[in-house]
C-alpha cells in the first residue's frame, strides 16, 4: 500500500519475552508509551498491544503491532525521549527474559472494517 504523501507504510511486530513476574510492569510501560504515541506521533496510524502465550517455552509475551506512514515516521519514533527512557526502564529493572524481536513486515492480504 502506498500513500503518495509520505511515500510506503512501515508496518512492524515486536514480540516481547518479560521475565516471569514481570509482565505487567512491561504492559504498564507500554501503555504508558501508547499514550505519548498517541497524543504527540502524528505519524503513527496505528500502535495496538497484544498478550499472548508461547506453548513452546511456557512464557507469556506481548506482541506490539504498529502501523507508520513511513520508514521515517518509524525511525523518529525509535528516538523520542519516551520511547528512549522506557527501553532505558527495561535495562534498569531488568524485565525482558530475553531481546525483543522487531520484524518490518509486509500485508499480503486481509481487511479492516470501520
Amino acid at each position: 500500500m502506498t500513500n503518495t504523501q509520505f511515500g510506503e507504510e512501515c508496518d512492524i511486530v515486536a514480540v516481547l519475552t518479560p521475565k516471569p513476574g514481570k509482565l505487567d510492569r512491561v504492559a504498564e510501560l507500554l501503555t504508558k508509551l501508547t499514550a505519548c504515541v498517541k497524543k504527540n506521533e502524528p505519524g503513527v496510524l496505528s500502535f495496538h498491544l497484544y498478550k499472548d502465550f508461547d506453548r513452546e517455552t511456557g512464557q507469556e509475551e506481548l506482541v506490539l503491532v504498529e502501523k507508520y506512514v513511513n520508514k521515517e515516521a518509524y525511525d523518529l519514533h525509535a528516538e523520542l525521549p519516551d520511547f528512549q527512557a522506557m527501553h532505558a526502564t527495561f535495562r534498569s529493572e531488568e524485565l525482558m527474559a530475553k531481546p525483543i524481536l522487531i520484524k518490518s513486515v509486509k500485508p499480503l492480504v486481509g481487511f479492516e472494517r470501520s
